[in-house]
């Protein structure tokens, strides 16, 4: 809950740098997101779900403009993550990424993007052990509307797998089946 909150507080200031964003050239970019999909890694008996898509994410990187022009640019590194609160202990998954999506204005407000997204690492783990995965590639189709200047929200489609590498360090080679991690999402992005 804390990180929610201090996500939030974080977007509300961007926000007022959002606004002086420049319409073409370079801009710095923050993103947040909620997502959800994929498999379930971990589930308690209460009904809470650990899912491969969930749950939220940050990014940081630049947005590039081009001038007299319908198309941008977007570049970033990012993080993902979900975890689970059990009497037993915690189960976590998290992932670093990178991702380039390239966008389509199709009017002042409206912008359409398809990119790709790179998983650099992917971690889960549970007090019963842990999972590492393989980098992996994915497909990300998103549409996005301005807020304001510099201030889009979106909706969000990922399309990927991940394969495991080790089970508690021990490669257990190709004995498991890829794990499904796709996700949809809503994020907001500000550039400044």
């Amino acid at each position: 809950m804390r990180i929610i909150l201090v996500c939030i507080i974080s977007l509300l200031s961007f926000s007022t740098f959002a606004a002086t964003a420049e319409k073409d050239g370079f801009n710095y970019l923050v993103s947040v997101g909620l997502t959800t999909g994929g498999e379930t890694l971990a589930e308690l008996n209460t009904g809470g779900k650990l899912k491969s898509g969930g749950l939220m994410y940050v990014s940081f990187g630049t947005l590039y403009e081009f001038p007299d022009n319908p198309f941008q640019i977007q570049a970033s590194l990012g993080y993902h993550f979900d975890t689970l609160n059990a009497d037993n202990g915690t189960a976590s998954f998290d992932r670093t990424f990178f991702e380039i999506l390239p966008f389509y204005e199709v009017d002042s407000r409206t912008r359409v993007g398809l990119g790709i997204v790179r998983i650099l690492s992917a971690d889960y783990s549970d007090p019963f052990g842990d999972l590492g995965f393989e980098n992996s590639t994915g497909i990300i189709a998103e549409v996005d509307w301005r807020l304001a200047k510099g201030i889009w929200w979106g909706v969000r489609y990922v399309d990927i797998e991940y394969v495991v590498n080790s089970i508690n360090g021990i490669n257990p080679g190709s004995a498991v089946r890829p794990i499904d991690g796709n996700y949809f999402g809503f994020m907001l992005d500000f550039a400044f």
